[in-house]
């Protein structure tokens, strides 16, 4: 833990946790801000003396005591799923509060006792909300509306920042498929094999249910290797697009070791902006839940959905994580499945690789238009930004040269 005695004073803008300060500071140019850090990680001297004056220890009393220190006009967060963060407005009223969605939002908890979703509706009861939160479309809106059931805010339907930050040169009309491109989401673990327990430990509750690494990840390289096998069947490459800097091996070693036998190829994450950079005309890109995944199919490129997580993990009862639930209800689509089988794959397959263009365009727009939003340049966050009177750049492009490695 880093301990800081700078002496706290009135400020204009607080930067709630460190999560996406890099995208929202390549908007936001106000200058007389200050970044709210865990004080588990960060502590300052008197902020933590004010709340020992108190007489309480825990971070809400902690988070109390900086904003009653700062005393800020707005504080703005991409840690939407904080539930600290949604105690400003019962500790600060006057302070206008803005939460931007930064992945797709479900009943998931490393705790069996409670969700952030039950946290979050327990303290809206008492007050605990936002005055804005700009979700990434339906899904987002339909998350915090049963989640905040009490809320005064406003919900803002605008995208996920930075798909609509950066642009994709090179992507022009789907004429055929060159390649089958999957969305990993693998962590930086080590392999399943690699130790005693790995595999076999409590990762997930998704309510009362539980999963293991190995049950959590078991549809990915069910779904990997036979996306894997059609590509070959068609003579594509097949690539893995990594969620990881190549740095950390443990994605790269993971597909390795599911995808033993057949061609395929890497592509690590090295900036913020390789995954949308790595793409190409002609691609078609296979998601099972990634957030990156609807982020594609937002911009209209070519993407099937295998949302059969809980399927694949003998839950199939189980409804989160299937594709655009609750907003979508059908367990199957021209473009998507929650069944992991070779057919449904195969099926989802035949209809994103070969649909006319037109027909494809009609059946993704028809249902993005319901689930997640794509805002090119971020318009909608600009004008939260202006009412909020924040001061910003306006609707814009992140450039290349703006883009932070991984």
């Amino acid at each position: 833990m880093k301990l800081v005695f700078t002496f706290p004073r009135r400020t204009k803008l607080v930067y709630f946790g460190r999560t996406g300060h890099g995208i929202l500071r390549n908007y936001i140019t106000e200058e007389d801000f200050v970044i709210y850090e865990n004080p588990r990680e960060t502590l300052n001297f008197w902020v933590a003396l004010r709340m020992l004056l108190s007489s309480k220890r825990s971070e809400f009393a902690y988070y109390r005591a900086f904003l009653l220190f700062y005393r800020p006009e707005v504080v703005i967060t991409m840690e939407d799923n904080n539930i600290t963060f949604y105690a400003t407005k019962v500790i600060l009223n006057s302070c206008k509060s803005i939460a931007v969605q930064n992945g797709l939002r479900i009943n998931l908890s490393h705790s069996r006792d409670a969700t952030f979703r039950t946290e979050l509706q327990r303290l809206n009861q008492h007050g605990h909300d936002a005055d804005v939160i700009v979700t990434q479309g339906g899904l987002g809106t339909a998350f915090y509306r049963s989640s905040l059931p009490n809320s005064k805010g406003e919900f803002v339907e605008g995208g996920h920042l930075m798909n609509n930050a950066i642009a994709i040169e090179g992507v022009d009309v789907f004429e055929r498929p060159k390649r089958l491109v999957y969305v990993s989401k693998y962590p930086n673990l080590r392999l399943a094999n690699s130790t005693v327990d790995w595999h076999s430990q409590m990762m997930v509750y998704l309510n009362d249910t539980g999963l293991s690494a190995t049950e959590y990840y078991r549809v990915d390289e069910v779904v990997a290797r036979t996306c894997a096998l059609i590509a070959q069947e068609h003579s594509l490459p097949f690539v893995v697009l990594g969620k990881r800097p190549q740095r950390q091996t443990s994605e790269y070693e993971f597909f390795a070791k599911h995808l033993t036998g057949l061609k395929w190829s890497y592509l690590p994450s090295d900036s913020q902006s390789s995954s949308y950079e790595s793409l190409r005309t002609g691609d078609v890109v296979i998601n099972t839940d990634s957030t990156l995944g609807y982020e594609f199919l937002a911009r209209g490129l070519r993407t099937a959905f295998i949302s059969a997580r809980l399927s694949a993990a003998g839950h199939p009862r189980v409804r989160d994580f299937e594709f655009g639930y609750p907003v979508i209800t059908q367990s199957r689509g021209s473009f998507w499945t929650n069944d992991s089988s070779d057919s449904e794959i195969r099926r989802v397959l035949e209809f994103v690789m070969w649909a006319e263009q037109t027909e494809w365009a009609e059946e993704a727009k028809f249902v993005c238009n319901s689930i997640f939003h794509f805002d090119p340049g971020n318009t909608i966050l600009c004008r939260v930004l202006d009412d909020a009177g924040v001061a910003n750049t306006g609707p814009r492009s992140w450039t290349r040269e703006l883009v932070p490695a991984n």
